[in-house]
Order: C-alpha cells, then sequence, then structure tokens
C-alpha cells in the first residue's frame, strides 16, 4: 500500500526550496530594511518601561529586529548604488550570506571615504567614521553566531532601554540617507555628458 504524503514529506524536495527561499532583488533590499526598522521601533514601542524592570528576554526581540535591520541597510548600500563607488565589488553571494555588519561596514566606510563624505556622514552619537565602527560593532556582538545571543542593553534600566533605540533610529536614518544620496549622486554622475573626460564614461573615475 502507497503511503500517504505526511506535511513533512511535502515539504521535501525542489517546492522546498522554492518555498523556504528566494533570492531578494538588490532594489528590494531596502524595502526589508524599512519593513524590519518598523517592526523593531513597533515592538520596542510596546515595552512597558513605567511598569518596572523589564527582563532579558523582553528586549532582546527588540534588540535582534534592530540589528536586523541595520544588516540589511548595510547589504543594500554595498550590493545597490554604493557598490558603484568601490575599487573591487566585493562578491555578491559573500555580501548576502554574510551576517557580519562590521564586515559589511568596511564597505560602507570605503564608500563615504572614496566620496569624501566624512563630514556629512553623521547624525546624534556619530560624528566621525570611528564613531560609526564603534556602534556597529557594538550591534555585532548582539548575535555573532547562530548560537550565541548577547544583549548590550540593562532590561533593567529604563534609560539604557531608551538610549539604545534612539541610537539605533538615528543610525538607521544615517544609513537610509546615505543611499539615498548615493543614488543621487550616481544618476547624476552616469548623465553627466562624455565630454566631461576623456574616457567616455561620462565621470571621473571616484577611485
Amino acid at each position: 500500500m502507497k503511503k500517504k504524503p505526511t506535511p513533512d514529506d511535502q515539504n521535501q524536495g525542489p517546492h522546498k526550496a522554492v518555498v523556504n527561499w528566494r533570492k531578494v532583488p538588490e532594489q528590494d533590499l531596502w524595502r526589508y530594511a524599512r519593513s524590519f526598522h518598523t517592526a523593531a521601533k513597533t515592538l520596542a514601542g510596546t515595552l512597558e518601561l513605567d511598569s518596572g524592570p523589564l527582563s532579558e528576554f523582553d528586549v532582546a526581540p527588540v534588540v535582534f529586529m534592530y540589528r536586523h535591520a541595520v544588516e540589511l541597510h548595510l547589504k543594500a548600500m554595498v550590493l545597490g548604488d554604493g557598490g558603484n563607488f568601490l575599487a573591487t565589488r566585493p562578491d555578491s553571494i559573500s555580501v548576502s550570506k554574510s551576517h557580519s555588519v562590521s564586515w559589511l561596514a568596511q564597505f560602507v566606510c570605503q564608500i563615504v571615504t572614496a566620496l569624501k563624505w566624512e563630514k556629512e556622514f553623521r547624525c546624534q552619537g556619530i560624528a566621525t567614521l570611528a564613531d560609526f565602527k564603534a556602534v556597529v560593532e557594538e550591534v555585532n556582538s548582539v548575535d555573532p553566531g547562530s548560537y550565541v545571543f548577547r544583549c548590550p542593553v540593562d532590561p533593567q534600566s529604563e534609560s539604557s532601554v531608551v538610549e539604545f533605540t534612539k541610537k539605533m533610529d538615528a543610525v538607521i536614518g544615517l544609513l537610509e540617507s546615505t543611499g539615498d544620496a548615493l543614488a543621487a549622486e550616481w544618476d547624476l554622475r552616469s548623465e553627466a555628458p562624455p565630454e566631461v573626460n576623456g574616457n567616455g564614461s561620462g565621470f571621473e573615475p571616484v577611485i
């Protein structure tokens, strides 16, 4: 007698990959990043800070949501228009698979430096690239591996939780505005007439 397929059986084979995984187009990464940021802010808003000390279990999902939003914003910048300003584009598969926000941030710093945008690349709590790297390193420590989770926020301190969410909102806002500026800069350079330089590309190489 033929065995009746179980739900687990039905999830096997070529259809499983289609259901559980798909390559997200680079232009859609910003949308995912913004959605996770919105979700992080919404979840943070549900924390009852006035009701007494929170537990790490209450705060951890908020922290993780913010971390993922930062990761997606960095990937969107590196795989998107920002990559046009790198001397060598990183391998897109490696970028897509990586969860190291510290590694991804290195490319963003290279992009900012190449464009000489160091003075403009700032927000509340971040005045230099060194400040940016320090904040990213803190975010990176949240989930250094699939078997570890570290909460950089003191759940029992209301000010600590509020300070973390404000810092993350500022950083994500900086990444988002920088991404918009990169797209505008690339469009501007791409539309420049060929006589701008002698290489026929319409703009001088950035690096």
